[in-house]
């Protein structure tokens, strides 16, 4: 686990940030999770999940942005918002797509759960998503990815929407998956995807933070 986590930092570079979270407050997780927190991978639009780690087989589908919780603040809403409804055996440690999805570790049985905040009205759902994990933590650690996929939509009719994504050197697009010859060639295709996108008045839904951040510029 330790091993990838550096090898995540090193990709994500100064794009990422400290973990907000030391001392008291880690306490608590579990002592093999804090480990994650020592690390300088933390941030919104920088890491992602693939797809068929939440339904195995499923390589058709666009990567799931991921990022770890490292503020008080959150830990706390955690506490005040869900805990009434989610045992005790569970803490939060991540999000997917920013919010609407929460990610959190059985601290008994180190398994990695994934509950939609609309699950709390369905006790039925939210306890098979509880009882039902995906995996377990050190699997979900390896499976952890720079975010490259890129989503846009159009601000008049929210029914059309582009999405892309770099895997190695092949780009997936709504239209499928595209193979090209290297890796640099697949991320110029990439960046020019999202540039007609652009151009055609489609805004970014979500992106990886390079992207935005080339945007901003």
């Amino acid at each position: 686990m330790t091993d990838k986590l550096t090898e995540l930092e090193k990709q994500i570079g100064h794009l990422s940030k400290k973990s907000e979270l030391s001392g008291e407050n880690l306490l608590v997780f579990p002592e093999n999770f804090r480990q994650v927190h020592s690390f300088k991978i933390f941030g919104d639009n920088l890491l992602a999940i693939p797809a068929n780690l939440i339904i195995e087989g499923d390589d058709e589908e666009f990567e799931k942005p991921f990022s770890f919780l490292d503020s008080l603040e959150n830990l706390k809403l955690f506490e005040s918002e869900f805990r009434p409804k989610v045992p005790y055996d569970f803490i939060q440690i991540g999000n997917l797509y920013g919010s609407t999805e929460i990610v959190v570790l059985n601290k008994l049985k180190d398994t990695i759960h994934i509950f939609h905040v609309s699950d709390l009205s369905d006790k039925d759902w939210l306890k098979y998503k509880l009882e039902k994990g995906i995996c377990d933590l050190e699997s979900f650690i390896d499976s952890i990815q720079v975010q490259t996929v890129c989503c846009l939509m159009d601000p008049t009719d929210y029914s059309k929407w582009d999405i892309c994504e770099i895997r190695n050197n092949e780009m997936l697009t709504g239209a499928g998956l595209l193979k090209f010859k290297d890796k640099e060639t697949a991320c110029m295709k990439y960046n020019r995807f999202i540039e007609k996108s652009l151009e055609r008045g489609f805004q970014i839904y979500y992106a990886p933070k390079k992207i935005l951040n080339e945007l901003q510029q």
